[in-house]
């Protein structure tokens, strides 16, 4: 990464992921997966925190991560909070068939964000990527 792009050092960072993942009581103990959820869970783990590194990525007072997203080509540029998910977030899949695994996703991210879920599919790039990583994390 850029040294001009760092806003907040990596141990930081890595202590502000753990904040984020206690407050969400988030299962990320490595010495317990096995190699595939242990590799998916650095992959996701290594996005959020140079996210956090680069200052797009705050973790609130509540513990809640907050996204801004950065992609000057992004049609939605409001800071995004991730709140904790809910019985309502797994329900927004009901909405749509089998088949519509996008619409599902964006359906349960709109429901944990409290945005509308058309606002994760005007995202581009790493800013759906971030947004992807946290839900993942979110929903393990």
């Amino acid at each position: 990464m850029d040294a001009e792009k760092i806003k907040i050092n990596a141990e930081l960072a890595g202590v502000e992921f753990e904040r984020w993942a206690e407050a969400m009581d988030l299962d990320h103990d490595a010495e317990v997966m096995d190699e595939d959820d242990r590799k998916s869970f650095d992959r996701q783990k290594r996005r959020i925190v140079r996210e956090i590194m680069r200052g797009s990525l705050v973790i609130n007072e509540n513990g809640e991560a907050e996204f801004t997203p950065r992609n000057p080509e992004s049609k939605y540029t409001e800071t995004i909070v991730f709140h904790e998910r809910t019985g309502a977030s797994i329900m927004a899949l009901d909405r749509y068939k089998k088949d519509q695994a996008a619409a599902k996703t964006y359906a349960m991210l709109g429901d944990i964000c409290r945005v509308p879920p058309k606002t994760f599919s005007g995202l581009v790039g790493n800013d759906c990527k971030v947004c992807e990583a946290l839900f993942a994390l979110l929903m393990d």
